[in-house]
């Protein structure tokens, strides 16, 4: 995961980067394969059914995941499920 600047709100925006796109230095040509990764993601998540989150692209910054946190019984337990759940499903990417 990759999250760009400082927790502010309860917004969480971030990236999943898949193994493949490690090692590729940062520029345009990883940024088109980045750009993908988020919508591919969330429509295995919609076909599963577990979850869902949102993503969006920003100025000049590729497709990102943006999660809300605004229900104050979320527990930590709930954010290490979507993240070992985007792993696992970026994994196959």
């Amino acid at each position: 995961m990759n999250v760009d600047g400082v927790p502010e709100h309860s917004n969480v925006c971030f990236w999943y980067l898949p193994k493949r796109l490690q090692s590729i230095h940062p520029g345009p040509e990883r940024d088109r394969e980045l750009h993908m990764v988020a919508p591919k993601i969330k429509t295995k998540m919609m076909e599963e059914g577990f979850t869902m989150i949102g993503y969006q692209p920003l100025e000049d910054k590729v497709n990102f995941f943006r999660c809300v946190f605004s229900n104050p019984a979320t527990q930590r337990e709930d954010v290490d499920f979507l993240i070992d759940e985007i792993t696992r499903l970026g994994c196959e990417l």
